[in-house]
């Protein structure tokens, strides 16, 4: 596990751009270009809202990241959580040792609310969430709509 790098950017939108056909842990519904990619990844004040890169071999198989819940100030304490591994590596551990190294950081980047904000039918990320306490916080019944399939939210958070 590392600190992220503009030279991880290539390998974490292609992470990504994995998961979207899946229609389990995102609700883009095309492909992110390199450009949209970069941009996020130069958006992040790392001391408060870090990427973070799992490396096997030395190429990048899972990335997590911090991002604002929402953008007005008094919002700072609480951080929404991401977490993509590549299909090369799920269900290896990778998920939970990202989880790990963010919630880690947590104290330093002054969060002491996480959310994780996950489809309700994505079992494998409530699982892990919940294997660290994080608690439902919420539901949101039938918020998206993933090729004509209605899909709820549900939102897990954890106080630190």
């Amino acid at each position: 596990m590392r600190l992220a790098t503009i030279d991880d950017v290539r390998a974490i939108l292609d992470i990504y751009n994995e998961s979207i056909p899946k229609r389990i842990a995102t609700a883009d519904l095309v492909p992110q270009s390199l450009a949209a990619r970069t941009q996020w990844f130069q958006s992040h004040d790392f001391t408060t809202r870090p990427i973070v890169v799992a490396i096997r071999d030395d190429a990048v198989v899972g990335w997590g990241s911090f991002t604002n819940f929402k953008e007005r100030s008094a919002y700072a304490p609480s951080a929404e959580i991401s977490i993509y591994v590549a299909d090369v590596a799920a269900r290896q551990g990778v998920g939970r040792a990202i989880l790990g190294d963010l919630l880690a950081r947590a104290v330093s980047c002054r969060i002491d609310r996480i959310l994780a904000i996950c489809f309700s039918h994505n079992e494998p990320s409530l699982k892990l969430f919940r294997s660290r306490g994080f608690e439902q916080w919420g539901l949101l019944p039938d918020a998206c709509e993933l090729d004509g399939i209605r899909r709820s939210i549900t939102i897990l958070g954890l106080k630190r």
